[in-house]
């Protein structure tokens, strides 16, 4: 177990796309975000990856729009017990468009997806703007200390 914090992150990949060493180095990034949110050292975190068919089919069925997105998070700490973090869904296929219309690799956009959905479970929104500026901030912030990994 890492040095960083001794976390529960599961990582599921529906896509049979990512290489076992690949979901370690995502496992290694999810760690630091959550240490520099300063999240409890035996918090439980799920990471998974699927298609835009069933992205489609979750964001249609949990929030009443029948269009694919790139992540969508479900809390689970409701509750005295708040090491349980929840969900985080990302779609490959949409990830992988967004980076190159964003002119980035598909290695930082998934780094991306993970901040953004970790603060999303963790209270953060965007549906107003201040809430957006302060996620933008926390997400930059996130974003530099996992540069490297």
């Amino acid at each position: 177990m890492s040095k960083l914090l001794c976390v529960n992150i599961d990582i599921l990949d529906e896509t049979g796309e990512l290489e076992t060493k690949y979901k370690r180095t995502l496992k290694k990034i999810a760690r630091l975000v959550l240490k520099e949110l300063q999240l409890p050292k035996d918090s439980e975190l799920c990471i998974s990856f699927i298609d835009d068919i069933k992205m489609r089919e979750l964001n249609q069925a949990y929030r009443q729009i029948d269009r694919t997105t790139d992540v969508l998070s479900f809390p689970q700490s409701e509750g005295p017990d708040d090491t349980l973090l929840g969900d985080i869904i990302i779609s490959i296929d949409t990830a992988r468009r967004h980076s190159t219309s964003y002119g980035v690799t598909f290695h930082e956009e998934i780094k991306k997806l993970i901040i953004h959905g970790t603060l999303h479970l963790i209270g953060h929104d965007h549906k107003k703007k201040k809430e957006t500026q302060i996620m933008r901030e926390k997400e930059e912030e996130l974003s530099l200390i996992v540069k490297d990994l």
